[in-house]
């Protein structure tokens, strides 16, 4: 028996839900807009819900909605965030602080890199999609995707680097 639109989208936002929510919060920085795009992108997977390729697994089609969401806001604010919310696990004082700000280094220099560096950053190790996954989400082939990913980091630690030594 087919399931119905409804019955479809709970089940992509069981499976999907928290994946779409992580990376809309690594984008945005802001839990309230990682909350818009997350409802957002379930609102126009819904809409769009005719036209996704039942043959092929959800999660890469989902993620690409949500970075699409994430860009256009970004376009719009012209900024990126300089902050990020701590997550739910309860360090210490001491070590919650070092966490934030360590957090905080990495978002302030992840924000420095072009858009094409970042995006394939945080799809491979927040989100923690496979190259095959990223690619299907980015519409690249495997070759340039290794070569984002390579130069990412690199520029990702030179722009650590530089912020350790001044």
């Amino acid at each position: 028996m087919a399931k119905n639109k409804q019955e479809q989208l709970i089940e992509m936002i069981e499976m999907h839900g928290d994946k779409v929510f992580r990376l809309a919060l690594r984008c945005t920085g802001c839990r309230l807009q990682a909350e818009d795009v997350a409802q957002e992108t379930f609102l126009r997977a819904y809409t769009h819900l005719d036209r996704f390729d039942h043959s092929r697994p959800p999660g890469p089609w989902l993620l690409k909605i949500a970075l699409n969401l994430c860009r256009n806001r970004a376009r719009r604010n012209r900024e990126l965030p300089m902050e990020i919310e701590g997550e739910s696990v309860e360090p210490g004082p001491e070590q919650s602080y070092l966490q934030r700000e360590r957090q905080q280094e990495l978002m302030q220099a992840l924000s420095c890199l072009p858009e094409m560096y970042r995006e394939v950053l945080l799809l491979r190790h927040v989100s923690e999609l496979s190259y095959r996954e990223i690619c299907d989400v980015l519409g690249l082939e495997l070759s340039l995707l290794k070569n984002r990913l390579y130069r990412g980091r690199i520029m990702l630690k030179q722009l650590l680097e530089k912020e350790e030594r001044g």
